[in-house]
């Protein structure tokens, strides 16, 4: 879309009284809204489809009072904006599809490959983050594109993996794509970017409201050939997701988890319920219709120290983020050997730090 065509869409957009069927309807006989918006001797106007609130509206073309910020924002942020028609079909084919689509990076090459949507809890034990990452691993390094929601927990460990291991990775956002949240996640949404996507149906300034992220679920499992739910309670939005996927006709898969966690809730509802169970890279491969030959080594395992191990296995039994300080009295670390322990499996892409100096498994 240019940056001429993009008024007259964000003024059909942003109409009061103009749900989006309406709209779709409005679109299928007059798909130019330039061609509408600001004419006010057009004939749609005299077509019945419109209610005269909206049709003051678009008569006057009338703008968001934030439009300057709106459009300096995609300037400094490089974001494109993509119309109905432009974005790609598969979104178009869901239930309320969104009317635009804002893009920051490159779209196009990781939907031209696999993709795998990977959802899951924000606050995950260390059993979902190190089955994430093991699992997705292997599937990276085959070129599938990982897409989530660029939230902590889960959605961090698909998107850090996706990245560590060379593959693309699709981040869609519940606000402007200039707002990145959490801002712990600020550096991995350049690398995200680099070569993959942030995605946003909302305007850049749009904060990250609390009804904005079940809209976006139905983004997340669009966008993707299948869905792996990693932990979650029975309430999480990851459930959300899934239930957009089935509606999608999408696959659906999860990890089988223990029975007295909460994350399990999620995940073991769904096994019961017809989802592929998820025990190793092979699975996801054959739900993506991936050969692989049987018997091929998949998992590549990272070689630790004794005290680099140690420190996993730690964190591991925790089940937890722990600080610098705790791990500092449970292990009996020298100060300095500490630091060099962490920032070696930091680089080895096992562990991650989050709010100041707090640790967990990847």
């Amino acid at each position: 879309m240019t940056k001429e065509q993009y008024p007259a869409w964000l003024c059909l957009k942003t109409a009061p009284e103009l749900p989006l069927k309406a709209c779709l309807e409005i679109l299928s006989v007059y798909p130019d809204p330039e061609g509408f918006v600001g004419l006010a001797n057009h004939p749609v106007y005299q077509s019945g489809l419109l209610k005269v609130k909206t049709a003051e509206h678009l008569k006057a073309g009338v703008l968001p009072r934030n439009m300057p910020q709106i459009q300096q924002l995609m300037r400094h942020h490089e974001i494109k904006c993509l119309s109905y028609y432009e974005y790609p079909a598969r979104l178009r084919e869901i239930f309320a599809p969104p009317l635009l689509l804002y893009v920051r990076g490159e779209l196009e090459p990781a939907l031209k490959q696999k993709s795998l949507a990977v959802v899951g809890t924000r606050k995950p034990t260390a059993y979902g983050r190190e089955m994430c990452r093991k699992l997705l691993a292997p599937l990276c390094e085959r070129q599938v594109s990982i897409i989530s929601g660029l939230a902590m927990g889960i959605d961090t460990v698909a998107h850090t993996t996706a990245v560590q291991n060379g593959a693309l990775t699709l981040g869609v956002l519940a606000s402007g794509l200039d707002i990145i949240y959490p801002a712990q996640n600020l550096e991995l949404s350049r690398k995200i970017t680099s070569s993959g996507a942030l995605v946003s149906e909302f305007e850049p300034g749009a904060k990250p409201d609390r009804w904005n992220f079940p809209a976006r679920n139905r983004i997340i499992s669009a966008l993707s050939d299948a869905v792996f739910i990693v932990e979650g309670p029975i309430s999480s939005g990851a459930l959300l997701t899934a239930k957009n996927a089935i509606e999608q006709n999408k696959d659906i898969c999860a990890l089988p988890g223990n029975i007295n966690n909460i994350n399990a809730e999620g995940p073991n509802h769904l096994l019961k319920h017809g989802a592929a169970l998820i025990s190793k890279a092979e699975d996801l491969m054959y739900v993506l219709g991936i050969d692989y030959e049987k018997g091929e080594q998949l998992e590549i395992r990272a070689l630790l120290s004794e005290d680099e191990q140690k420190l996993c296995d730690l964190l591991k039994a925790e089940q937890r983020p722990l600080g610098f300080d705790e791990i500092l009295i449970k292990t009996a670390f020298p100060i300095g050997r500490l630091s060099t322990v962490l920032t070696n499996l930091e680089l080895k892409g096992l562990i991650a730090k989050e709010g100041g100096n707090t640790f967990f498994l990847i």
